[in-house]
């Protein structure tokens, strides 16, 4: 008996018929269907592979069955079926042979990615190709060895160092619209909003745009992120600017999914157009993270600061998030 679901990129089916699963994702559900419908038929009549690559597969061939039956698992499956179909259009590396795939073709790759996009882009998708072909390779028994192995990563960015001025923040919510003195009526107000809330909280964007009411503990005056980049659930203390944030925004959203009721890609797009209508350059919506994290450095040590900000990694916290002002650090020892 097939299944379907409705996914960020189209229509999941998942099939499960005499111990055989298979799952494929498609733009429209009647293709999803279609597709069971065959796959029902060809495990009833035993013609259905168990899980051998096809004939003469390829790199493609290992990207789609990623795509289709490990990405959907994960948290980031938007992220990462964006970029397993746009390898899959790269002939550079989906039309290489299974028999014939090795190290110079992720070397090349890696190499013509590099012209396009940043160091720290391609590790990323590096990390995704890799976790591919070890599957690949250990369980799917498609390749004999891994291909990627001896395979160089390019080297990180440099952490970003941005802190944004108490200035560059009053611009942007400005130019957002919003205003304590008005409701914010406006997706563009709220993304203001949310700006300003990252700014005292250390709170990632999408944790921001996932946070409901119920999530908040207005007494004690903290917030519970139950799904945190780390997976690791997490409390965030919040400042009285912060309630305020809440409060005044809850007023107009009461009754909604999420407190800010803004989407990820709402945030992303208009948070953009608002540094560029505010002429503000060299900035981020991310940025907020580290220009909260570094004020909030004056009032807490690093084990407190690592709590609030979810850092599993104390080196990570103090070397690219916690930047203190010299001075303010002069002050402290009179």
């Amino acid at each position: 008996m097939a299944s379907f679901k409705k996914t960020a990129t189209g229509w999941r089916a998942d099939v499960f018929k005499k111990g055989i699963r298979r799952s494929k994702t498609f733009r429209a559900k009647r293709e999803a269907v279609a597709w069971s419908n065959q796959i029902e038929y060809e495990i009833e009549q035993g013609h259905h592979d168990t899980g051998a690559a096809p004939p003469n597969a390829t790199m493609y061939h290992i990207l789609e069955r990623y795509r289709d039956d490990v990405s959907p698992k994960k948290r980031g499956a938007r992220w990462e079926v964006t970029r397993l179909n746009q390898m899959m259009r790269d002939p550079l590396l989906a039309d290489v042979k299974l028999s014939d795939v090795g190290p110079r073709h992720f070397s090349a790759w890696r190499d013509k990615r590099l012209k396009k996009v940043s160091g720290s882009t391609v590790n990323r998708e590096f990390n995704l190709l890799t976790h591919a072909c070890k599957l690949a390779w250990r369980e799917w028994q498609w390749l004999k060895e891994h291909p990627m192995a001896g395979v160089s990563r390019p080297p990180e960015n440099k952490p970003r160092d941005r802190v944004i001025t108490d200035a560059e923040i009053e611009s942007y919510v400005e130019t957002s619209g919003f205003s304590f003195k008005t409701p914010p009526a406006t997706v563009l107000s709220r993304v203001g909003a949310m700006f300003l809330f990252a700014s005292e909280t250390a709170m990632r964007g999408g944790e921001i745009c996932k946070m409901k009411k119920t999530d908040i503990d207005f007494n004690k005056r903290v917030v519970y992120i139950p799904e945190t980049k780390t997976g690791v659930p997490r409390w965030v203390p919040l400042s009285t600017k912060a309630i305020k944030i809440l409060n005044h925004v809850l007023d107009y959203t009461k009754g909604t999914p999420t407190v800010f009721c803004v989407t990820a890609s709402q945030r992303d797009a208009l948070s953009r157009k608002i540094m560029k209508k505010a002429g503000l350059e060299g900035i981020n919506f991310h940025d907020t993270r580290r220009t909260a994290l570094t004020r909030l450095s004056q009032k807490f040590g690093p084990m407190e600061l690592a709590k609030i900000s979810g850092h599993q990694d104390l080196k990570i916290l103090q070397s690219v998030y916690y930047a203190p002002d010299p001075s303010d650090l002069v002050e402290k020892l009179d």
